[in-house]
C-alpha cells in the first residue's frame, strides 16, 4: 500500500484495538442482578442458598456472574425467575456496546477491503485451516447436518419431560431460559445422576492438585510454586514450569471472581517465549468458588471442572510452544481454527474414572467417588450433547454472518434473531440482545466456528489413546508432536505426524451420534 493507505491501516488498528478494550470493559462492569423469594430458590444446592443472604426486604439477590447463574439456570424450580436472570443477563452490555459493535464491524470492514479481502470474514479466515468464510460456512452446515439426528432426538425426550410436569403450559418449544434446568431434570430422572451429588467430591483446592498432578504425569511438567511480589493481586499463585527437567516458562493462577474482573474463564499471555531469548509467563484466568471467602468447602460443579481442565489445556500448549518457538511469530499455537483442539482433548481425562477416583473425595468423609457414580456421570454427559453442539453452531452462524454483511446496513439484533430460526435450538426472548455481551465477538471475531472446527480434531485425536487415557508414552509422542512444534507447521501437518493420517470427521459424527 501507499504511505496514505499505510496509515490508514494503523489508524483502524488503533481504533478497533480501543473499541474492542471497550466492548470487553462494559461486559467486565456491567454485572446485573435480579431479587428471587426464598421459593424460587428451591432446587438449590444449601451452601449456594447460604452464599445469598437475605436481605432487608427478605429477598435474595442473585447476579449475572456465572458462578451465580449457571447454578441458577440448572436448578431453580421457578421458571419465572429463571426467565427473569436470562432477561437480564442477555441484556448485559446494552444500550452501549451495540454502538461499540456496530462500529468494531465497520471499521473491520474497512481494513478487510483496504487490505484487498470482500469482507472481515474473508480476511479473518484467510490464514486459517478453513481458507476462506466460505469454507467456514460450509463447515458449520456439514456440522449441523450431524447434529440432526441426536438434537431432534434429546428436544423431543425435553418436550415430553415438559409436558410430563405441567401439560397445561407445556409448549412445542424449548426456552433458552429452560434448557439448561430440563436437562439437568432428565438427566437426573432418566440416568439418575444429579449433578449436585458429586460437588461435595470437587473441592477447589484438590480440583487444582489434580490438574497439576495430571499434567505432570502426562506430559512430564513440574510446577515449582514461587513468589511473585509483583503480581496484581495476592491470591494469583504463581509457578515455575520445568519439561523434562529443563526449564521452559511461568504460569500463573487468577482463579476466584473479584470486582472489576474478567467474568469468564481464558488463557492470556503475559509474556511471550522465544526460545533462547525469553522465557514464557501465561495466565489462566477463571471464576471458580475461592476458598477463602467461603464459610464452608470451596465445593465446584463438575461443569467448572471440565473448564478447569479445558482451560489449563490452553495453558500446557502456550507454555510449551513458547518454549520452543524461534519467532514472536510462531509463539501463538499454530492456526486459530485449531487452537480450542488441545483443551477439548483434555476435557477427556475428567471423565475418566481412573483420574477422578484418584482426587474426587468427599469434603466430609474421606471416600473416593463410587465408580458408579463416576459411570452415570459418563452415562448422564452425554445427553444434551446434540443440543450443546447446534447452540455452538448458532452462535458460530452468528459471528461469521455478523462480519459478512454490509456493517453500514446492519441490525445485528435482528440479524441474530434470524439465525435463531435456522439455527438455535431454544428459543430467544424477545427483547434481547445478547450479542451486546457476546464476548467473542471482541477477540474471536468471525471465528467462533474454531470451537466446534476444533471439536472435530480433538475426538479425532482420541482414537490414538487405544490403550486407555494413561497411556505416558503417547501422550508424549503428542506433547512433542502436536504441542511443542506450535505455529512452525501447519496445524493439519501437526495432526497428521501424530496420528499418522490426515484427520478426519467420522470420529466426531460417531461422538455426535444417540446413544
Amino acid at each position: 500500500r501507499d504511505e496514505a493507505g499505510r496509515a490508514r491501516v494503523r489508524a483502524l488498528s488503533d481504533e478497533l484495538q480501543a473499541l474492542g478494550q471497550e466492548f470487553s470493559r462494559v461486559i467486565r462492569d456491567d454485572v446485573r442482578s435480579i431479587e428471587v423469594t426464598d421459593e424460587e430458590l428451591a432446587g438449590l444446592p444449601a451452601d449456594y442458598v447460604a452464599a445469598h443472604p437475605a436481605n432487608a426486604s427478605g429477598r435474595r439477590v442473585v447476579t449475572t456472574n456465572y458462578p451465580d447463574t449457571i447454578p441458577f439456570m440448572a436448578y431453580s424450580r421457578s421458571d419465572a425467575a429463571r426467565r427473569r436472570l436470562s432477561y437480564v443477563n442477555q441484556n448485559r452490555g446494552t444500550p452501549r456496546n451495540l454502538e461499540v459493535l456496530g462500529a468494531m464491524l465497520s471499521k473491520r470492514q474497512e481494513l478487510a477491503r483496504l487490505l484487498g479481502y470482500a469482507s472481515w470474514a474473508e480476511y479473518a479466515t484467510a490464514d486459517k485451516m478453513t481458507g476462506s468464510a466460505t469454507a467456514a460456512r460450509a463447515f458449520i452446515e456439514r456440522a449441523y447436518d450431524a447434529t440432526r439426528e441426536s438434537g431432534t432426538a434429546e428436544k423431543a425426550q425435553i418436550l415430553a419431560k415438559k409436558r410430563e410436569a405441567d401439560p397445561a403450559t407445556a409448549t412445542a418449544t424449548i426456552g433458552s431460559w429452560e434448557h439448561a434446568y430440563w436437562v439437568e431434570r432428565i438427566k437426573a430422572e432418566t440416568f439418575r445422576f444429579d449433578p449436585r451429588s458429586v460437588r461435595p467430591y470437587f473441592e477447589y483446592t484438590r480440583v487444582k492438585g489434580a490438574i497439576l498432578d495430571l499434567a505432570s504425569r502426562l506430559f512430564a511438567l513440574t510446577f515449582t510454586k514461587v513468589e511473585q511480589p509483583d503480581i496484581w493481586h495476592p491470591s494469583v499463585d504463581t509457578y515455575d514450569v520445568t519439561v523434562d527437567g529443563r526449564r521452559v516458562g511461568r504460569i500463573s493462577l487468577d482463579m476466584h471472581p473479584r470486582e472489576g474482573k474478567y467474568k469468564h474463564a481464558a488463557c492470556f499471555t503475559w509474556r511471550p517465549g522465544i526460545r533462547g531469548t525469553q522465557e514464557p509467563h501465561l495466565v489462566l484466568v477463571c471464576n471458580f468458588p475461592d476458598p477463602a471467602a467461603t464459610s464452608g468447602p470451596a465445593l465446584m460443579e463438575h461443569s467448572e471442572v471440565v473448564t478447569f481442565f479445558h482451560e489449563f489445556g490452553h495453558l500446557v500448549h502456550f507454555v510449551l510452544v513458547g518454549a520452543n518457538a524461534p519467532w514472536v511469530r510462531t509463539a501463538a499455537p499454530t492456526e486459530w481454527d485449531f487452537i480450542e483442539a488441545p483443551s477439548q482433548f483434555l476435557e477427556e481425562w475428567i471423565y475418566d474414572a481412573g483420574v477422578l477416583r484418584g482426587f474426587a473425595r468427599h469434603v466430609e468423609t474421606g471416600e473416593p467417588i463410587p465408580e458408579e457414580v463416576v459411570t452415570r456421570l459418563r452415562e448422564a454427559r452425554d445427553f444434551g450433547r446434540g443440543i450443546f453442539v447446534q447452540r455452538q453452531l448458532f452462535l458460530a452462524a452468528v459471528a461469521l454472518a455478523l462480519h459478512e454483511r454490509d456493517a453500514a446496513r446492519l441490525d445485528t439484533t435482528k440479524l441474530v434473531f434470524e439465525l435463531a430460526r435456522t439455527y438455535s435450538p431454544t428459543v430467544l426472548l424477545p427483547d434481547t440482545r445478547f450479542e451486546a455481551s457476546f464476548g467473542h465477538l471482541e477477540g474471536y471475531t468471525a471465528l467462533y466456528y474454531t470451537y466446534m472446527f476444533s471439536a472435530v480434531i480433538a475426538r479425532d485425536l482420541l482414537t490414538a489413546f487405544s490403550g486407555g487415557l494413561m497411556d505416558q508414552a503417547q501422550a508424549k509422542r503428542y506433547r512433542d508432536l502436536v504441542l511443542a512444534p506450535g505455529g512452525t507447521k501447519p496445524a493439519a501437518e501437526l495432526v497428521a505426524d501424530f496420528l499418522g493420517r490426515p484427520y478426519g470427521f467420522d470420529a466426531f459424527r460417531e461422538w455426535l451420534a444417540p446413544r
